[in-house]
């Protein structure tokens, strides 16, 4: 699986839970690294970026859409 920069996916671990993001968070690929590790960047609905980190092919899956999960503003969980 060779997924393109700017590509969306969706996280397939819980791996990154002190960063913000969790299983089915949805990103976009930045970078595609020649080692197969993806630069990630987890953002809220309105844009604003959660956080952005490298994960390994197997720690993504391509976004399908109907399996859109949002995660809250912070201004929406206070």
């Amino acid at each position: 699986m060779a997924l393109e920069p700017y590509s969306l996916v969706e996280l397939r671990t819980d791996r990154y839970q002190d960063r913000g993001t969790f299983i089915g968070a949805v990103g976009t690929i930045l970078e595609a690294y020649e080692d197969g590790t993806y630069e990630v960047e987890f953002s809220h609905e309105d844009g604003t970026t959660i956080a952005w980190f490298a994960v390994s092919q197997d720690e993504i899956q391509p976004f399908i859409e109907n399996h859109l999960v949002s995660i809250p503003s912070q201004k929406e969980s206070a």
